[in-house]
C-alpha cells in the first residue's frame, strides 16, 4: 500500500509539474498581449515597451519560467506600476488588470466551487445509488420504467435551462427555497446549508440521472453474479446480499466515474455560479476571460488541476476499502 501511495503521489506530481508549465505556456506563449491591453491612451511602441519592462515581460522565457516556478514554492517579489510588492507562496502569479494576487483571488472564489461541488456530489451519490438499486432491485416492472424513463427524458434538456426553470419559479415567483448565497461555513453554518440547499438540489438531482442508469446495469449485472448466488445460498437476507454483495461490488466502478467526473463537475459549475449569482471560480474565469486576465485564467486552471488529481487519487485510494476484489500495486 505504501510503495502504492508513493508511486500514485509521484504520477500527481507530474501531473502537476505539467499543468503548471501548460498554465505558463497559455500566457506567455499564447496569442495575448498583456502590455497592450493595460495601455489604454498614449499607447506608443515606446509606452508599451515600458510597460512589459515594468511587467518582467522584456526578460527571456526560460527565466520567466523559472521566477514562475520558484514563486510557486517560495514566493517572489513583483513589479507593478513601478513598486515592488511582494506575492507569498504559493504565488499564481500577479492580476495586472485588478493589481492584486492572483493566489488571492483564487482562494477567495474556491470555497464557493468547492461548497457546490462537493454538496452536489453527495446528493447526485444519494439519488443515484438510491434509485439505481430501486430500479435494479424491481427491474421490468411500473417502477423500473418510470425511473429509467426520467433519467433519459432530464438529461435531454440542458441543464442551464432546467436550472434557470428552477430559480425563476422556486427561488423569485414561487420563494419555496431561500435565494442562494454563500456564507463561509466556518463563520455560519447553518447559514451556509441553507444558502447553498437549493443549488445542491437542482444541481445534484439534475447529475444523479446520468449516475442511476449507471448503477442499475451494474446491480442487475452483480445480481446475476456467482458470489450473490453463494451469498443467497448461504441463507443470508434479501437485504444483506442486495446492499453487501451486489452494492459494494457496483461501488467500485461507480466511484471511478465519480472520480472522472469531478473535473467536469468543477468546470461545470460555472452555469451554476452565473445563474444563482455565486462568485466562484467559475464566475471569475469568465470576468477575467472578459478583461483578457490570463494570469487569473492560468491560476484557475492549475488550482483545478491540483484538486482534480487529489480526488482521483483519493478515489484510487478507496478502492480497497469498498471492494475487497481490487488489490493496490
Amino acid at each position: 500500500m505504501l510503495v502504492y501511495i508513493l508511486r500514485r503521489l509521484l504520477m500527481t506530481l507530474s501531473v502537476m509539474l505539467a499543468a503548471v508549465t501548460f498554465t505558463f505556456a497559455i500566457f506567455f506563449l499564447g496569442p495575448n498581449d498583456p502590455a497592450g491591453n493595460l495601455c489604454t491612451r498614449n499607447c506608443t511602441p515606446a509606452r508599451i515597451a515600458e510597460i512589459e519592462k515594468s511587467m518582467g515581460l522584456d526578460k527571456p522565457v526560460p527565466q520567466q519560467y523559472a521566477e514562475y516556478m520558484k514563486g510557486l514554492a517560495t514566493g517572489r517579489t513583483i513589479t507593478s506600476g513601478g513598486f515592488e510588492k511582494k506575492c507569498d507562496a504559493p504565488c499564481l502569479g500577479w492580476s495586472w488588470v485588478q493589481d492584486r494576487p492572483v493566489k488571492d483571488m483564487v482562494f477567495q472564489a474556491l470555497p464557493v466551487t468547492l461548497s457546490i461541488v462537493v454538496g452536489g456530489t453527495v446528493v447526485y451519490t444519494i439519488f443515484g445509488l438510491l434509485f439505481g438499486v430501486v430500479a435494479a432491485r424491481n427491474r421490468g416492472n411500473w417502477l423500473d420504467r418510470l425511473i429509467v424513463g426520467i433519467t433519459q427524458f432530464v438529461p435531454s434538456v440542458p441543464y442551464y435551462i432546467l436550472a434557470l426553470l428552477f430559480y425563476l419559479y422556486f427561488m423569485v415567483l414561487n420563494p419555496i427555497l431561500p435565494r442562494a448565497q454563500y456564507t463561509s461555513p466556518f463563520e455560519n453554518p447553518w447559514d451556509w446549508f441553507v444558502g447553498l440547499i437549493g443549488v445542491w438540489m437542482i444541481y445534484g438531482l439534475i447529475q444523479a440521472t446520468s449516475y442511476v442508469r449507471y448503477v442499475r446495469a451494474s446491480m442487475i449485472d452483480n445480481l446475476s453474479g456467482d458470489f450473490v448466488r453463494t451469498a443467497r445460498s448461504k441463507g443470508l437476507s434479501e437485504r444483506k446480499v442486495l446492499i453487501s454483495h451486489a452494492l459494494r461490488a457496483a461501488m467500485a466502478p461507480f466511484m471511478t466515474l465519480v472520480g472522472l467526473n469531478i473535473a467536469a463537475d468543477l468546470s461545470g459549475a460555472v452555469f451554476t455560479e452565473r445563474i444563482f449569482n455565486l462568485k466562484g471560480m467559475g464566475d471569475l474565469a469568465i470576468r477575467s476571460f472578459d478583461q483578457q486576465d490570463l494570469q487569473v485564467i492560468s491560476g484557475v486552471v492549475l488550482v483545478g488541476a491540483l484538486f482534480v488529481s487529489i480526488g482521483n487519487l483519493v478515489v484510487d485510494l478507496l478502492y480497497g476499502v469498498v471492494d475487497p476484489r481490487v488489490k493496490l500495486s
